[in-house]
């Protein structure tokens, strides 16, 4: 008998399996079928549907929008760890996972604060509910991706580099499809809209990149 020595992307493999298990009891507890959450890549039906009822549509996203911070979280990690040439640890997963975590969660928070204070709870709750079914749908790209990255790959840096773009420019659209399906309601009110730039879009990613450059 040959003991299996342990390597370091067994914590890798534990964590996308887990993200795996994770889908598939979500979709177990749920109603609705993946399929209807991935038809939002071509059509608004199951973004309406699940805003306007519970029938455990929150169960699938909630767990995909869990999924696709993980998976953003290791995909950020392992870029910035290639690029620089380190050893890819756990430790540092888990801070870079933590750190993104926060950053979602204080800018849905601010956000929240800042549409009651200034009386537009529900057009912000909209745009969120919408943004959720975007990165619901996201976390199984990006579970593929990693996936491909990790062990079809092996970390190659030209593939890490062509992910990067493409996931930063998917980003950028989804962002763009966004504004122009609630145009009419962010456009009725000029405050409104640049309220909305400014300090939910494009504040929370300035003050990051102005955090890094120091």
């Amino acid at each position: 008998m040959e003991l299996r020595s342990i390597v370091q992307n067994d914590w890798i493999t534990i964590t996308l399996i887990s993200c795996v298990m994770v889908i598939a009891i979500a979709r177990w507890f749920s109603t609705f079928h993946i399929s209807d959450l991935l038809s939002s890549y071509f059509k608004n039906r199951f973004i309406k549907l699940s805003r306007n009822t519970d029938d455990g549509s929150s169960v699938l996203i909630l767990s995909s929008v869990m999924v696709y911070t993980i998976n953003l979280s290791l995909f950020i990690y392992l870029c910035y760890k290639t690029q620089n040439h380190q050893k890819v640890e756990l430790n540092g997963f888990i801070l870079t996972l933590t750190f993104v975590t926060v950053f979602i969660l204080a800018r849905h928070f601010v956000g929240k604060l800042i549409a009651t204070l200034c009386d537009f709870e529900e057009l912000l709750y909209a745009i969120d509910h919408q943004r959720g079914i975007y990165r619901a749908m996201f976390a199984y790209a990006l579970l593929i991706i990693n996936f491909m990255i990790i062990y079809a790959t092996n970390f190659n840096a030209t593939v890490l580099l062509a992910s990067l773009t493409a996931i930063a420019l998917v980003l950028f659209i989804y962002n763009l499809i966004l504004i122009y399906t609630h145009r009419r309601r962010l456009l009725s009110s000029n405050f409104y809209f640049i309220l909305y730039l400014c300090t939910l879009e494009f504040a929370p990613y300035l003050l990051l990149y102005k955090y890094f450059m120091l």
